[in-house]
């Protein structure tokens, strides 16, 4: 008889634990909702509502190449900026030469050899304001290869360029003033370098600037070809390299690079840094005046104007 009343008052507390249970999960489910009304109210998290307003714009692609030799000098370096929703793509040469943005007894040639192209990357955005989102050296060969691939360049030059090479062979240099040239990636590279005109190193940074630009405008005329080469190119310029550039970042820039070069433009300038070159073009210092115009927008205003011209 007291076994069955134990057994009757088990039996009973089952009804009180449910609903116990089911009211802390009741008030559990009003503190969810609650605070969820509240994070929203408070624009803490989105309710998508503003999705329809959501201004979706392409990003800029601000790229650093350093041509390094085979000893792993620094010959000279590139920015190139990408802009997919403008359809542009903006090319600053740059003097291996140039003076750091503290230490002016650094060159771009000395930090490099200090400190790597992570040091590199840093100075340049000091120097110029800039914000470089990956940096790559190339070497000469992955220069010559690309800029085959690009078919070249077709120049003109102002003036007499003639250079014999040490070995007076194939590297010599010899064009004509008005000579319509059709230059090849080897061509390019060694004009580069060389002593061949009368303003000094300021021509070798003006022809790299207009090299670099033409090839790639000449790379939009053949769009078929360069799309099919993207990830060639691709491979031949991080092989043997220092670079940030993965895989992915490459996917990302090469999916709005296609997308540009479907639109049959262009779109390549290109503006020469101002400064002042020291003695026998030992060192160059880039002027504030140029990096407040960059940083502005006004420089590249300007080589827009130019270029309608």
């Amino acid at each position: 008889m007291a076994a069955a009343r134990k057994k009757k008052k088990r039996r009973s507390q089952a009804p009180v634990a449910l609903v116990y249970f089911v009211t802390v999960l009741v008030f559990m489910g009003l503190l969810a909702a609650l605070s969820v009304y509240l994070l929203k109210e408070f624009n803490i998290i989105d309710d998508g509502s503003s999705e329809d307003n959501a201004v979706v714009s392409n990003p800029v692609f601000t790229n650093l190449y350093a041509r390094v030799n085979s000893k792993g000098q620094l010959q000279d370096a590139t920015i190139v900026r990408i802009d997919p929703d403008k359809q542009k793509i903006l090319v600053i040469p740059i003097p291996a030469v140039t003076t750091g943005s503290i230490d002016k007894s650094m060159t771009l040639r000395d930090v490099l050899a200090d400190g790597g192209m992570t040091k590199l990357k840093e100075e340049v955005e000091d120097l110029f304001g800039v914000t470089v989102d990956n940096y790559m050296s190339v070497t000469n060969d992955a220069f010559e290869r690309v800029a085959d691939i690009f078919d070249g360049i077709i120049y003109t030059p102002k003036e007499e360029l003639y250079y014999l090479s040490k070995d007076n062979d194939s590297n010599d240099i010899s064009i004509s003033k008005g000579e319509l040239a059709n230059l090849s990636g080897r061509q390019i590279r060694l004009i580069c370098q060389y002593p061949v005109f009368s303003n000094g190193m300021q021509g070798n940074t003006d022809f790299l600037g207009e090299a670099v630009s033409g090839m790639i405008n000449h790379a939009f005329q053949q769009s078929a070809v360069i799309m099919d080469n993207l990830d060639n190119i691709y491979d031949i310029l991080t092989a043997n390299s220092d670079t940030d550039l993965t895989s992915d970042d490459f996917k990302l820039q090469k999916s709005y690079l296609k997308e540009m070069l479907t639109s049959g433009s262009t779109p390549a300038e290109y503006i020469c840094p101002e400064g002042t070159w020291w003695d026998s073009d030992e060192a160059f210092e880039l002027s504030s005046e140029f990096k407040a115009e960059l940083r502005d927008g006004t420089a590249e205003e300007t080589t827009a104007e130019d270029s309608a011209e």
